[in-house]
Order: structure tokens, then sequence, then C-alpha cells
């Protein structure tokens, strides 16, 4: 018998937001989808049998912090081979330095080009009015389209990065000005925090926002302080300021509010959205899976994990539309480093990027709060919209890369380091059983991950230059 294609995904569930649910065979050629028919006409050199399962776009993580911690050449290569676990094919890295990205970034190519089993895209974080003047050869030189304005570093990042700039609001007026004169898509993502109210909350002590802080534990203090010193009001106030200042410039269509935490915040999202704003919104998935009362250190994160109220909040406005993305703000700290003797000298951040799929399967999808299309556009297609990936990637149709997660939405495993292949030794998910696993993974066209095992190619991710 003589095979027709390379791959071939036999008698699925094929789901995409612009398709809808529909049976099919699924082909791919090379690295890009090349056919899709009929169950049972197609036939290929490796064949995948879908019987019974749901065929999905891979996911896109487009939150994530390789490098933080171990260094990019290790995070690249442990962190994309456990990604392949939760259906993720293609992931988005907020990077941030001090000194001119254009004699940072080749080196920082090397180190990740060779050691990426998935594709990734670099998103930039600006620290200094020289930044803002690099931005058109950023766009040219390393096609990267997507940057970052942290508003947690204001009037702290002289002495954090060196750079000769308070990072106030003129940063981010020429930072905005900037990315609206460019010729092709950019998209700006925004940290909202008011540091003028968090810090003086704190006390002074801005643990939370570093990565690696030696401030003395406060005995019998517990994850409640985190939520305390950051309530969600701070970070209200500023989403709605960032948003207004990109409205005045035109630029509120691609205002992008990263990891939103609180129900009020989404709740005045939605209220942007009734008086014509456009601006972008993305929730973590720990956000929607985790809850105050159930955090320690594990769990350490900023803007930490709130209530039942803001967790059931997020739910409603990522269902109708007002949220459109879930990322991860996923760091590989390792565990004999994450913890400390309490909660302000533990690390921030933990790995989340290989459950993010699965708890959207099991939380949103078999939970009844969204539907299999609404988790497939806020876990892939809407991401490549928002970061200029689409229609490379976030979608099943022919010519767009093969990307796929051959997923059983009735299979249940307990999470373990084992079962996600971590380098961190532990998950703030570690003992939770989750229902909703991909059994295959398909990076453009090559079979990465198979019931268990990972079977991808160390390489065989690259960066994606942008506009694609």
């Amino acid at each position: 018998m003589t095979h027709e294609h390379d791959l071939v995904i036999s008698n699925g569930t094929v789901v995409t937001p612009e398709h809808g649910t529909f049976e099919a065979d699924v082909a791919a050629d090379g690295e890009t989808i090349s056919a899709i028919a009929a169950p049972g006409t197609l036939s290929g050199e490796t064949e995948i049998d879908a019987t019974g399962k749901h065929v999905l776009p891979g996911a896109i993580d487009p939150h994530t912090h390789h490098g933080i911690y171990r260094g990019l050449e290790a995070d690249a290569e442990s962190e994309s081979k456990s990604d392949l676990v939760g259906g993720v094919t293609t992931i988005g890295n907020y990077f941030r330095r001090a000194g001119a990205y254009e004699d940072i970034m080749p080196g920082y190519f090397e180190e990740a080009e060779p050691n990426y089993y998935h594709d990734y895209f670099f998103s930039l974080g600006l620290l200094s009015m020289e930044h803002v003047a690099e931005i058109p050869t950023i766009i040219e030189e390393f096609g990267i389209t997507t940057f970052k304005w942290y508003m947690n570093y204001k009037d702290a990042a002289r002495e954090k990065f060196g750079v000769d700039c308070d990072m106030h609001d003129d940063f981010g007026d020429a930072f905005i000005r900037k990315l609206a004169q460019q010729d092709v898509p950019t998209t700006l993502g925004y940290h909202s925090e008011n540091v003028e109210i968090t810090n003086a909350l704190a006390g002074g002590n801005v643990y939370v926002t570093s990565e690696s802080d030696d401030t003395d534990a406060d005995e019998g203090e517990g994850y409640e302080v985190m939520v305390e010193e950051f309530p969600g009001y701070a970070e209200t106030q500023s989403m709605v300021a960032g948003a207004a200042l990109a409205k005045v410039h035109g630029y509120d269509d691609r205002f992008y509010a990263v990891h939103i935490s609180a129900g009020e915040t989404a709740d005045e999202l939605a209220a942007l959205h009734d008086a014509g704003y456009r601006a972008w919104g993305e929730t973590c998935i720990h956000y929607l899976a985790l809850t105050t009362e159930e955090c320690d250190e594990r769990m350490k994160v900023n803007p930490p994990v709130r209530s039942k109220a803001d967790q059931e909040t997020l739910w409603e406005r990522l269902a109708d539309g007002t949220i459109s993305t879930i990322g991860t703000d996923h760091c590989a700290n390792l565990a004999e480093n994450k913890f400390g003797e309490g909660i302000r000298d533990s690390l921030l951040g933990f790995p989340s990027t290989p459950v993010m799929l699965p708890l959207v399967l099991s939380e949103g999808v078999n939970e009844g709060r969204i539907s299999l299309e609404r988790a497939v556009e806020v876990t892939s297609t809407n991401a490549a919209r928002a970061f200029n990936l689409y229609p490379k990637k976030g979608t099943v149709r022919v010519g767009s890369d093969a990307d796929l997660a051959v997923v059983d939405l009735d299979e249940t495993r307990t999470v373990t380091p084992e079962l996600l292949h971590s380098v961190s030794g532990y998950s703030p998910y570690e003992g939770r059983e989750v229902t909703g696993w991909p059994t295959q993974t398909v990076v453009k066209g090559e079979l990465a991950y198979d019931d268990g095992d990972i079977v991808g190619t160390k390489g065989h991710g690259t960066h994606i230059d942008r506009p694609v």
C-alpha cells in the first residue's frame, strides 16, 4: 500500500472556533497540514487513530519566563519537553534585560535554537527610552513584534536593572506611540499594578517583585499576606489607566492586559468593551484552578491567587468573551530553591504550562463552564491572533503548521512531577485528579508525545519570526 502522507490522524473529532466541530482525518506533509478529509479516507507513513477522541490545534502558552532561574539553554530543553505532555506546541517567552537588545538577542537565540522541542517566540520587556528607540530594529532584525510594560518596576528599575529610567507614564506614553507608528502589527503586554498602592501596603517590602530575595520570614504569616499587600483593586485601577493611555493613541486593539487575577479587573475590562475599547485580557490557569485558602509557598506569584468569588467571575468573563486568552506565567524553579523559611523568602513563580490545557478541559469543559470550542479559542486560537502568529498557528486548516493535540476528554490522571516530566520536582497541582488529557501531541508534523512517552526531537522547534 502506498502511503499518501507523512502523518495522518484518523477518525477524530476536529475542533476549531472558525469551523466548529466535525469528524475528519487530518494529514500532514513536512511541517504543515496538507489535507482534511472524510474519516477513514487518508493514509500515512505514521498513523494515529483518534477514534473517540478530539483533535485540537496545539495549545499556545503566550506567557512563560524561560531562563529566569536556570538559564535559557536548560529551560528550553526541559520545559519544552514537559510542555508536550499537555498538548502545548508553542510558547511565548517574556524576556527583559538592561542593555541594547541589538547586542543581547543574538546570544539568546544561540541558547534557544538548538534546544526547543516545539516552536517559541519572544516578547521583550522594555526598560528605558533607549529600548523604546530600538523597537524598529527589534522588529526588523529579530522578527519580534510583541513587547511588555512592567508597571511593577515603576520607581524600581534604576536599582533593579541599572537603567536610566523610572518607567513613569512618560516612558509608557513614548512606548505606546512608538508601537502605534510601526507598519506591522505589534502587541503590548501590560502588567497591571499600582505600585504606589502595593508598596505602601507592603510597608516598603518589595519582596514579591523580585525573583530571588532573602528577606526574613515573619513567623505565622501565610498566603493571605500576598493578597492583603497586593489587592485586586490595585490591579484593576492600573489596567483601566493603561488601556485608556493606549486608546488615546488608537492602540487599544493591541493592548493586552496580562495575568488578570481579580474578578473586579475582569468586570472593568467588560465595561471598557461596552464603552468601545478593544483591549485584550489574559488570565492564568492558577487563577481559574486555585483559591487563596488552598495556597502556600508553592503558589507564590505576583499577582497572587485570590478568592473563590474572583475565580468564578474569571470563568464567567472567560465564557462571555471578555477574557480572550489563558497563560501560565510559568517559571522553572527547582524545589530545592523554591521554598524558604516562609512566604516572604520563597521564590516567585512555579511550573504549570503542561497542565494548562488539561485543567481547562477538566475544570472548564467537563464542569460545563465553557464549551470545547471556547476552550480551543482561549488556549490556542486567540493567543495566535493576539501575538501575530495566526493562521500559521492556532487552527486546524490546510497550510497551517501541523501542531495538533489528540485529546481524550474522559481520561483522568493524577498530577505528579513524573507525569509531567518535570525538572522542577514539584507542582502546585500535585495530587490533583484532572480529567481531560492529550494522548498524542504533534509538533510541525512530527509525533512528539505518545501516550506518556516523549518521542519528539530536541531542536525541532524554532523561533517564529513575525509578522508571519
